[in-house]
């Protein structure tokens, strides 16, 4: 599998996870600064060079955790006793993320195909209804 499509995935699952979680993001900022003003001194050397080169590492995660991840995160957004309003998105994400793993580059056989459709289309439109530009036979003053 390729990092890019499990950076695709771990994307989305991050953001359906920030939109279930929306009504606490002003209270995760507040701590994330107040973790910040504390630890920024010592971020800045040795340690946060560990701790970037640590999360290289780590980040996307592999196809092993990342699916069971996403399953689980489906599975709490769809059994959660929110309004459907609030769980479509985050499920809708999940999902995605999903497909983007285990079907891979297969959707772009789909869309592919629209891409050959439309321009066949087009191409007979235009043989259909010629404009004198496309001709060459146009008058000129």
């Amino acid at each position: 599998m390729s990092v890019q499509r499990r950076r695709a995935a771990a994307a989305l699952l991050v953001l359906s996870w920030v939109l279930w979680l929306h009504p606490w993001v002003p209270a995760l900022l507040i701590g994330v600064f107040v973790s910040w003003v504390l630890l920024h001194t010592r971020l800045e050397g040795d340690l946060g060079g560990t701790l970037v080169r640590v999360w290289r590492r780590a980040w996307p995660p592999g196809t092993l955790v990342l699916i069971p991840l996403l399953v689980g995160s489906t599975l709490v957004f769809w059994i959660s006793d929110v309004p459907i309003t609030a769980r479509v998105l985050p499920v809708a994400l999940a999902l995605l993320a999903l497909s983007t793993i285990l079907l891979g580059s297969a959707w772009t056989l789909f869309a592919h195909a629209q891409r050959f459709w439309r321009t066949r289309n087009e191409s007979a439109l235009a043989t259909a209804n010629p404009s004198p530009d496309a001709t060459g036979n146009e008058e000129r003053a």
